[in-house]
């Protein structure tokens, strides 16, 4: 189990999620091998890293890719861009390592598997004094896998109780005025600095403002899990139940205008029906083999 390597206990975190911050220690050498602070350099130095790749982030202000982008190459950086950037107190992001850097692509494949959830791995690179983004919180866990120097994580719990996207949630909308309020006169709940080898677990909606701390830059790589929810579940079963349904001549005939336009009541009491009946039917052993094949399919 690749889970293992990152937290203690995983058989039992498997069965019940932890929904408070943890810290779990390794010893620095135990990640050398995903990811060092000269390769990420050597990345940026050899100017091999496509837009795609790579975001850059100050204050909390992300970079638009329009104002570094390469004329002659599309899709790449203008040369020296993503240096000078650092250079300037910026952090940079690299993102989708799970494509081009066998360690972490094994690693992601893993942790799909174990879990089933969707996964995505970014490192962070930040100079020291610096600081990329700001108090946010994210729709998901992150494990947050400390590389080199060191790094501060104030946290605050959730204003949003299982925050995902399509709630509306920080990534939306942002702050309101009175969790503004609240980040900038209530001090944080806890302040983990991690060092090297050392993984903070971060449950969604957990909010953090990350600095770095000391003379050195810090890098780190964020592990995402996006997290699958009783919502997701019900999406899985009434999507097989639809595709079952076309199999039916009666649910492919036509509806007359007047059925869907005009008084559409039995249309929906005739679907309504047609769903309970079979979803009260549906073989339960079958749609849970559907149900773990698709939350290990990759996406």
């Amino acid at each position: 189990m690749m889970l293992k390597s990152l937290i203690d206990n995983p058989d039992e975190v498997t069965k019940a999620w932890p929904q408070q911050p943890r810290l779990y220690q390794r010893t620095p050498a135990s990640f050398q091998h995903l990811l060092t602070l000269k390769e990420v350099e050597q990345f940026v130095d050899a100017e091999c890293l496509a837009l795609r790749n790579v975001v850059l982030l100050k204050d909390s202000v992300i970079s638009d890719p329009c104002r570094y982008t390469d004329e002659d190459l599309p899709g790449m950086p203008r040369r020296g861009a993503i240096r000078a950037h650092l250079d300037n107190g910026g952090t940079i992001s690299l993102r989708g390592l799970e494509r081009f850097k066998p360690s972490i692509a094994e690693l992601h494949a893993a942790l799909t598997q174990e879990t089933g959830y969707r996964v995505h791995a970014n490192a962070y690179l930040t100079p020291a004094g610096a600081q990329g983004i700001k108090y946010h919180y994210d729709p998901y866990l992150t494990l947050i896998v400390q590389l080199h120097g060191r790094k501060a994580w104030p946290v605050h719990a959730p204003c949003v109780d299982n925050p995902v996207r399509e709630h509306g949630s920080f990534h939306l909308i942002g702050f309101t005025p009175e969790q503004r309020h609240y980040l900038e006169h209530t001090p944080p709940e806890q302040t983990f600095i991690l060092e090297p080898g050392q993984v903070l677990w971060l449950p969604r909606g957990w909010m953090h403002s990350p600095y770095t701390v000391g003379e050195e830059p810090s890098l780190h790589l964020t592990i995402a899990f996006k997290e699958r929810t009783p919502h997701w579940a019900a999406q899985q079963v009434i999507a097989e139940v639809l595709t079952l349904a076309l199999q039916d001549p009666q649910m492919r005939a036509t509806l007359p205008p007047a059925a869907i336009v005009g008084d559409s009541r039995t249309a929906v009491a005739e679907a309504r029906e047609y769903l309970i009946g079979s979803l009260v039917t549906m073989d339960i052993e079958e749609m849970a083999d559907l149900l773990r094949t698709a939350a290990r399919r990759r996406e």
